[in-house]
């Protein structure tokens, strides 16, 4: 049985109370249960009524609560196995395009990733979240939807180049960076070719308007089929 199906049946919700509360067609919604992706925002609206998102998107029991008013308080970040890492999912956008700034202090979600693949892909000593991307400016690299695996920095040196998820001002997107020596700015491009690169300067890093926030390390989820 599908996973997202069978949370449905396991909270007693048909699919009218479903589709109807997150605010999309009857059509797309059968899709979903038929094994179509679904957009990492539909997601989180899904956590919102009492969907296990870890075992919709990965086929995997949490013991994770219910996004509410009440669970968004929990900050211990427990597993339903030891040999299981939680990774949480903040209301944090990263735009591939245009760009959004909705930080929360607590997590909307929560997905459990095996413990031994993130050693064996020296993942597990980083500090990891879950972040969306928003916008095509980054296709096929990444693509609208996309749910990516993010290792957050403290340290600016720790990313250079790479596919990085950046703030500029109030906005937060994901592009790809490399860093200037000479000028101690960055070169920031798209790899959509139809999106124009810039460069940001050292002046606008020391004043707190730049700043490299993490490294996106894998895709999670893709949206949809990449060409």
């Amino acid at each position: 049985m599908n996973p997202l199906r069978e949370e449905r049946e396991s909270l007693g919700l048909n699919q009218k109370d479903v589709f109807e509360a997150i605010e999309v067609s009857k059509g797309t919604y059968i899709r979903w249960e038929a094994g179509k992706p679904i957009p990492s925002d539909k997601l989180s609206e899904l956590a919102k009524l009492g969907f296990d998102i870890n075992y919709v998107v990965t086929g995997c029991k949490s013991d994770s609560l219910p996004v509410t008013a009440a669970s968004t308080q929990i900050t211990a970040l427990q597993t339903s196995h030891a040999d299981l890492t939680a990774v949480p999912q903040y209301d944090l956008a990263a735009s591939a395009g245009g760009g959004a700034l909705v930080i929360a202090e607590h997590p909307i979600a929560r997905f459990e990733l095996s413990t031994r693949w993130l050693q064996q892909n020296n993942l597990h000593n980083k500090k990891l979240t879950v972040v969306p991307v928003r916008g095509d400016s980054m296709e096929h690299t990444l693509c609208d939807g996309d749910l990516t695996l993010v290792s957050l920095i403290d340290d600016p040196a720790d990313a250079r180049e790479g596919v990085c998820v950046l703030r500029f001002d109030d906005e937060i997107f994901v592009k790809r960076i490399q860093y200037d020596f000479k000028s101690k700015g960055y070169n920031i491009t798209s790899d959509n070719n139809a999106y124009s690169g810039f460069f940001v300067e050292a002046d606008d890093i020391s004043a707190g308007r730049f700043s490299v926030l993490g490294r996106v390390e894998r895709v999670l989820q893709r949206a949809r089929k990449v060409d």
